[in-house]
């Protein structure tokens, strides 16, 4: 076992970016318009510029900031579109 940190390690970063393809998957079926899938875009690409980040640390440390970075704003906008959904179906379905 190595004292590597999680957000470092490249198996949870796999980890993530497995379970959020899982859940575009099941909840496919259940986004009736276009725009309910920004909640899962953001959450993509979240996860993928994490998961090149950790590959790119020994390549490039620059870049490898600038992803993880990128990251932390796609998380936010995962958020951010998360609440603006819940908003928006509050308000288009009664």
């Amino acid at each position: 076992m190595t004292d590597k940190p999680i957000m470092k390690s490249k198996a949870a970063a796999w980890a993530a970016f497995v379970v959020i393809v899982i859940l575009m998957a099941i909840t496919f079926g259940f986004r009736p318009v276009w725009w309910t899938f920004a909640d899962m875009f953001f959450a993509f690409m979240m996860v993928f510029c994490h998961l090149m980040a950790v590959y790119l640390v020994k390549l490039n440390i620059h870049s490898s900031r600038k992803l993880d970075f990128m990251a932390l704003v796609f998380g936010i906008l995962t958020i951010v579109a998360l609440i603006a959904e819940y908003v928006a179906y509050q308000i288009i379905v009664p």
